[in-house]
């Protein structure tokens, strides 16, 4: 049986990033509706072994389960129809080795199968030119629909490598692997090879300026022996041919990119983690059509996708320990108070915590306020302090604020303060199976402005 739970229900439009559920659940995928509140996630509770997908119609803050998937099924991407969002496809991996095309006619209340594939894959779904019609690609392989998800038409593309699909400008679409990029101007039916890997060869995520035809934005990370190789975010404003690098997000291995559609010179990407392979991983936003990028400072230590609201006003990205949520709007950014976050020195500055085990659990730190500039976060019990932090106004001493923590605690821990007025972060971890080293940064952050 699913466990469909609710958390308590909280502002629609955070300031600071905020998880309200779905309690328990690894998410896989979060998408959004046509209207400015309503979200999706699919995920799994790997330890009781169940799937499902979720909904919320509130921005996030109260969620209800939908549907549980089959018995040795797990649901992976959804795709909410641009021009019926009522219609939603999603796939599920099964413990047979297939996978199988679903589909839900009245936004998510009721599923059918549509299709079953001889491949095990995670599906790639992209949305047609017209209303009921969506591809998706499955291995090296392609299928389109013309109705909705009734039916499925397998088509015959050139791909040699696990590909995925990303919708473009003009009617474009892209298809890409790890090291190959093609493109399509008639809605799949015929592909062509279009221009090179970028340095870092191996493509995660890629993202389509939807007001500039040969605008792309590509992710990538590659793992080897000894653990990331490379990732980074590329650039390239001729379709591919030629690809520039960009700032902020260096050695993350990048899982998911985004572009705002209301505002294209604003994207987001989101980053992977595994302990001892990957490094920190995260969100990142870029102001500047993808040139430069910084750190969002997500609580959790890893994001898979993201979404964002049919207004480009609120950012939502799936982790192993639910949805997280974040306002993006423009104007003067304030901090929030919630059960994962500190407001420390006059609420300037934001302070989160995260906590995993060596058995690889993880989870965000419980914060509770105790002063104006400290605070402590309880990780697995509300009666045991795990680590206690302070932010110090010390401008008429060396011109900074200072940052000090202790912990009680031999877990990893990843502790991060930001500073909301400049977005700058500082991130101090504690590596696993170590007494908390104390931190005492005196030059955390510069005191102007």
């Amino acid at each position: 049986m699913l466990l469909f739970g609710a958390a308590a229900s909280m502002a629609a439009q955070p300031a600071g990033w905020e998880s309200f559920g779905p309690p328990l659940y690894q998410i896989s995928d979060v998408a959004t509706g046509s209207d400015e509140t309503t979200v999706y996630a699919s995920g799994a509770n790997t330890a009781a072994g169940q799937s499902g997908i979720f909904e919320s119609t509130d921005a996030g803050s109260l969620w209800t389960g939908l549907v549980a998937a089959p018995l040795g099924e797990a649901y992976g991407d959804l795709l909410v129809d641009p021009g019926n969002s009522q219609t939603i496809y999603t796939g599920t991996l099964g413990s047979d080795h297939r996978t199988r095309l679903y589909r839900s006619l009245d936004g998510g209340v009721t599923w059918f199968l549509g299709q079953t594939l001889g491949a095990l894959c995670v599906p790639s779904f992209a949305p047609g030119a017209s209303t009921g019609t969506a591809l998706v690609a499955c291995g090296t392989g392609l299928w389109k629909t013309a109705d909705s998800g009734q039916s499925w038409q397998a088509l015959s593309p050139p791909f040699t490598q696990t590909t995925r699909l990303a919708p473009g400008a003009a009617g474009a679409l892209w298809a890409y692997g790890p090291t190959t990029l093609f493109r399509s101007n008639d809605g799949g039916t015929t592909w062509q090879a279009a221009g090179t890997p970028p340095p870092c060869a191996g493509v995660n995520a890629l993202a389509a300026d939807p007001t500039q035809p040969n605008v792309l934005i590509a992710g990538t990370g590659v793992v080897g022996g000894s653990g990331l190789v490379c990732g980074s975010i590329y650039r390239s404003t001729d379709g591919g041919a030629t690809w520039t690098g960009t700032t902020g997000a260096t050695g993350a291995f990048i899982t998911d990119i985004i572009v705002n559609a209301v505002d294209p010179t604003r994207m987001y990407a989101s980053a992977g983690n595994f302990p001892g392979i990957l490094p920190q991983g995260g969100v990142f936003a870029s102001l500047d059509g993808g040139a430069t990028w910084t750190n969002m400072a997500l609580p959790a230590n890893s994001a898979s996708r993201l979404a964002l609201s049919p207004s480009g006003q609120i950012l939502y990205a799936a982790t192993p320990v639910g949805v997280y949520e974040i306002g993006v709007t423009s104007g003067t950014p304030t901090c929030t108070p919630n059960d994962f976050t500190l407001c420390l020195d006059g609420v300037r500055y934001r302070v989160q915590a995260t906590w995993t085990r060596p058995d690889q659990t993880n989870g965000s730190g419980h914060a509770m306020g105790l002063t104006n500039d400290t605070g402590y976060f309880w990780f697995f019990d509300p009666t045991n302090v795990e680590v206690i932090v302070k932010v110090l106004e010390g401008c008429g001493t060396n011109s900074h604020r200072w940052v000090f923590a202790s912990g009680l605690t031999n877990v990893f821990v990843n502790l991060t303060v930001t500073d909301i007025l400049t977005n700058e972060v500082k991130t101090y971890t504690n590596a696993q199976g170590t007494a908390f080293v104390p931190v005492q940064d005196t030059h955390a952050f510069a005191c102007s402005p």
